[in-house]
């Protein structure tokens, strides 16, 4: 009765707090997309829980397909605390005679303190593959113990669910000492090594839910990943060869190691947020290597979190450590039992504090759950959902939709395919078009289609577009794509989207009003007030949008209080990005109000530098840095001429130094400050910056003017 309610307990609370359709987290939307088609996912294509949530995504009675897949994370996690739960009552049963109920309650809260800890509740509310890795992991440290400590036989069991765990995720694999301890210990048992082929054979079954892929891409489903049908590419995907064998491409470009001190210090930090200092107190009591199991647990966490850290290698970025932090639940499973174990230590060791120990972990309890309630409440967001809408009720029919990063093409993914909106647009990926199974892939949905191709560099691009324009297809690109520099083009701001136009087009129909008047905007769209990150990145494209319109309407000399609104509105989404504030001030020194120019100036200077202090901490790489340098001198040189036009001349000449100071090779700069010091009639200096100019420039006319003039 009490793992029932215990059950119950933990999925009817992720149950409330889940996402009510797709999750703007990760590979949700193509995970959903993937269920519901029976597809194959990006490389090793999780075949195990591909059909699972194709299963149950039919079984479960109520809700979107998205909705219920999230369900099924609720459900495994809810497992998970059951299995753990017995666990700890073996260990009772093994350990303890006395107190038993006591201990009971005592684990109860403790399972939960393992539950509503900020990582595993917040992954059970997504349609992704984690709790049912926290669920595999439960049991193959549960029938570890079982084999150790009750029957040998258990062993089979343990293979079989090893195996089959790997076809959920690959890094269960991690956990291989409970699976190596276990086998030297059952052939000392045996003193043979006849009885491994029955093992092997339950090995083999297991694993042999990866043939799932070749069959279904023989099948060609309209997702099929990398397409390993063939038996190069099948492996390809199981070795991740197109994610380059790493975590994320985002760390392909560090050495090796240089990002481990980063990822050790997050993890522990991790740690630290969910069991608070006597938590961890507890863990290191519990830690105990003087048995197989205990030595089992011992590497398996070693692997599954310092090793698995130093080869994952991510930066210490926001959107790097987003995809790290799902990769602690797994090391998280023995943090948990060592938690447990060490409640038996203290209760053995020092028996006078152990009846403290309820009130440490209520407090525990309590703490996760009133600290995270806010930040893992989704009940109520629909960011991921809202953004595939308003992207795909606002362009017309035949289109392109070129999109980039996962959640902003999953998304879309989702509401084209599952909900079936829209099919007569194209939702085109930047980072797979390259792919020759890719555009295999894209072929067998559409008779007609449009041409597909790498889009890696500028000339691609132009390619693209022209082949697709001679197709009679319109094309939109998202603002998550790195927009191209195309000499024949230009890009139009169309609501989220940038619309590709010719040079010589002179459409004048503006979309600004599909921000007021079209687009469902559910929640709080304000960057650093959303806890998730991919929530955030979403809210930046809207920011970015809104930025563009803006400097559209600007650039065309519609100024107004629409312009206005949109540079302030912008800023609100996302007071973090510097260039929103310097476009403000742009816009008002446009408009004669330089009290006002002045203001947003300086507040973009301090914004850049904070940019830049988040650059470095960040880990980005040089060419970043310099170019927010270079930005940052282009506001100061901006700020300046503000200064100098309100007669403010020193202050202007200590402005222009500081833009000096971020970029030495400014031409404007060295000029402006010529011409302040030619109102100051110091000719020396008036020559000295109109040479520095002429070195940098050759071609500025009036340097060349007012040096020949002054040599005269």
């Amino acid at each position: 009765m009490i793992y029932l309610v215990l059950f119950l307990n933990t999925f009817l609370f992720y149950l409330y707090h889940a996402f009510p359709t797709i999750a703007a987290y990760r590979d949700s939307g193509e995970f959903a997309t993937v269920g519901y088609i029976l597809g194959v996912a990006h490389p090793p294509g999780y075949p195990l829980y591909t059909l699972l949530i194709y299963i149950l995504g039919r079984i479960i009675p109520f809700g979107n397909f998205g909705y219920k897949i999230n369900i099924v994370s609720c459900i495994f996690s809810a497992l998970t605390a059951v299995i753990l739960f017995y666990l700890f009552k073996l260990i009772i049963d093994k350990y303890i005679k006395q107190n038993k109920v006591f201990f009971l309650i005592l684990g109860y809260f403790a399972i939960l303190c393992f539950s509503f800890g900020y990582l595993q509740w917040y992954l059970s509310l997504v349609s992704e593959m984690y709790t049912f890795n926290t669920f595999f992991a439960s049991v193959i440290v549960l029938l570890t113990f079982m084999y150790h400590n009750l029957n040998k036989k258990y062993i089979y069991l343990l293979f079989f669910i090893f195996a089959l765990g790997i076809t959920n995720r690959l890094d269960i694999v991690l956990f291989f000492p409970c699976i190596i301890f276990a086998l030297i210990d059952y052939i000392k048992f045996k003193k043979s090594i006849k009885s491994l082929h029955l093992l092997l054979i339950l090995f083999l079954i297991g694993i042999s839910v990866y043939l799932y892929l070749p069959i279904r891409s023989s099948s060609q489903p309209f997702i099929d990943w990398n397409n390993p049908e063939q038996l190069n590419r099948f492996w390809a995907s199981l070795t991740r060869k197109t994610h380059g064998s790493t975590l994320d491409l985002i760390s392909s470009k560090y050495k090796t190691s240089e990002n481990f001190s980063d990822g050790v210090k997050f993890y522990f930090s991790h740690i630290l947020k969910n069991l608070g200092f006597i938590g961890i107190l507890l863990v290191i009591f519990g830690l105990d290597i003087s048995s197989y199991f205990g030595l089992s647990l011992f590497l398996s966490w070693l692997f599954s979190s310092m090793f698995f850290i130093y080869k994952a290698n991510m930066p210490p970025n926001p959107h790097a450590f987003a995809i790290l932090e799902a990769h602690f639940l797994l090391p998280n499973v023995v943090i948990w039992v060592w938690f447990m174990l060490g409640v038996f230590f203290v209760y053995n060791r020092y028996s006078y504090v152990f009846k403290y120990l309820i009130v440490v972990i209520l407090y525990i309890l309590s703490f996760n759950i009133l600290e995270n309630y806010k930040k893992l409440n989704k009940r109520n967001n629909f960011y991921a959902y809202d953004y595939s809408i308003n992207v795909l009720r606002t362009i017309p029919s035949k289109s392109i939709i070129v999109v980039k990063e996962d959640v902003q093409l999953f998304s879309l993914w989702y509401k084209s395919i599952v909900e079936r909106n829209r099919k007569d647009v194209h939702i085109i990926s930047a980072g797979l078009s390259g792919s020759i199974w890719y555009k295999e892939m894209y072929s067998r949905r559409y008779e007609e289609k449009p041409f597909i191709g790498p889009l890696n560099n500028n000339q691609e691009w132009e390619e693209f577009i022209k082949q697709n324009f001679n197709l009679g297809y319109k094309i939109f690109i998202s603002y998550d794509v790195e927009s191209p520099q195309i000499k024949n083009f230009i890009l139009k701001p169309h609501g989220l989207l940038l619309k590709v136009l010719e040079r010589k087009d002179n459409e004048k129909v503006f979309t600004d009003f599909l921000f007021e008047n079209i687009y469902i905007l559910r929640g709080r769209y304000i960057y650093d007030l959303n806890f998730d990150f991919f929530c955030s990145d979403l809210i930046e494209d809207y920011s970015k949008a809104l930025l563009n319109s803006a400097h559209w309407l600007t650039k065309h000399k519609i100024m107004g209080l629409k312009n206005e609104y949109f540079y302030k509105y912008s800023i609100l989404m996302n007071p973090i990005y510097p260039y929103g504030y310097f476009e403000l001030g742009y816009f008002y020194y446009l408009l004669s109000l330089l009290d006002d120019a002045l203001l947003w100036y300086k507040t973009s200077a301090k914004k850049f530098e904070e940019y830049i202090e988040l650059a470095k901490k960040y880990k980005a790489f040089d060419d970043v840095v310099n170019e927010i340098r270079m930005n940052l001198a282009n506001c100061y040189l901006h700020l300046g001429v503000v200064l100098e036009k309100k007669g403010m001349r020193d202050e202007a000449i200590n402005v222009y130094n500081k833009s000096l100071e971020y970029n030495p090779y400014f031409a404007d700069a060295y000029y402006n400050l010529a011409v302040i010091y030619w109102y100051k009639k110091d000719w020396y200096k008036v020559k000295y910056y109109l040479e520095q100019t002429l070195k940098l420039n050759p071609y500025h006319k009036e340097a060349k003017f007012f040096l020949n003039l002054i040599s005269q």
